[in-house]
C-alpha cells in the first residue's frame, strides 16, 4: 500500500508538472509584425466552448472571405496555441448582426486551464458602448484589484465605437505588467501590476454575432 501510495503522489506531481508546462509554454516576444490569422483557417487556434448538448466549436467559429465569424453561442473562446509577452496586439472586429446581446471580447495574458468560459485573464471589452472596458476573469489582477466576480475598470473616455456593421479597431498593449486598450484610436484604458506579463489571447463567443480579421502582434514601440 505504501508503495502504490508513493506511485501515486509520484504520477500526481508529474500530471501537475505537465498541465503547468501545457498552460505556460515560453512565451513570444515579437520582434516584427505577426499575423496570427492566415485568413483562410485556424491554424495557430484552439477552439474551447461550453459543452451544452449538439453544440459543436466548428458552427460556432467559422472563416469565410477572409474573416473569422463567431455566432455568439455557445459561450466560449478562441485560444492562440502560443502565449506572447511584450507585444501590441491589433484587432478589427465588427458585429455582423444585430442580437439579443452585442457582446464580445479580447483577452491577454490567458493563464491556467483551459475552462469553457471564463479563463483566468484580462479581458479588454467589446460589449456594444462599453468597448474599451477591463474586465478581470477568474482571479486575474491589475491596477492592484482582486475580485472573482470579474471586476470591471470602466473605460476613461466616451465611446469610440463605430456604427454596427463598420469595422472597429482594437489596439491593446501589453508591457512588462501594464496593459493598454485603444478603441478606434481613442485611449480608452490602462491598467498597471497585472498578475502575469505573459500569456494566450483569445477571441470570445459571448452572445455577440461579431466579426474578427486583421489580427496582428508588433513589437512593443
Amino acid at each position: 500500500m505504501k508503495m502504490l501510495m508513493s506511485l501515486l503522489a509520484l504520477f500526481c506531481s508529474l500530471h501537475a508538472v505537465a498541465d503547468e508546462m501545457t498552460v505556460k509554454p515560453v512565451p513570444v516576444t515579437p520582434t516584427q509584425t505577426i499575423s496570427l490569422f492566415n485568413g483562410t483557417d485556424f491554424a495557430g487556434w484552439t477552439k474551447v466552448i461550453t459543452a451544452e448538448p449538439g453544440s459543436d466549436p466548428d458552427t460556432t467559429w467559422t472563416v469565410a472571405d477572409g474573416v473569422i465569424r463567431c455566432t455568439g453561442k455557445p459561450f466560449g473562446y478562441l485560444m492562440t496555441q502560443q502565449s506572447f509577452a511584450n507585444f501590441i496586439l491589433k484587432v478589427e472586429y465588427r458585429w455582423y448582426a444585430q442580437t439579443e446581446q452585442m457582446n464580445s471580447g479580447i483577452f491577454v495574458l490567458k493563464t491556467g486551464p483551459d475552462t469553457f468560459f471564463l479563463p483566468k485573464a484580462i479581458e479588454a471589452q467589446l460589449k456594444k458602448d462599453n468597448a474599451g472596458d477591463f474586465v478581470l476573469l477568474s482571479q486575474a489582477t491589475l491596477n492592484g484589484l482582486e475580485n472573482p466576480k470579474h471586476k470591471s475598470v470602466k473605460k476613461m473616455a466616451a465611446t469610440s465605437e463605430k456604427p454596427d456593421g463598420e469595422w472597429n479597431r482594437v489596439e491593446v498593449v501589453v508591457k512588462g505588467n501594464t496593459v493598454t486598450v485603444s478603441v478606434n484610436g481613442v485611449l480608452q484604458n490602462k491598467g498597471t501590476d497585472a498578475y502575469t506579463d505573459a500569456g494566450a489571447i483569445c477571441l470570445q463567443s459571448e452572445g455577440g454575432a461579431i466579426e474578427f480579421r486583421t489580427i496582428t502582434v508588433e513589437p512593443v514601440r
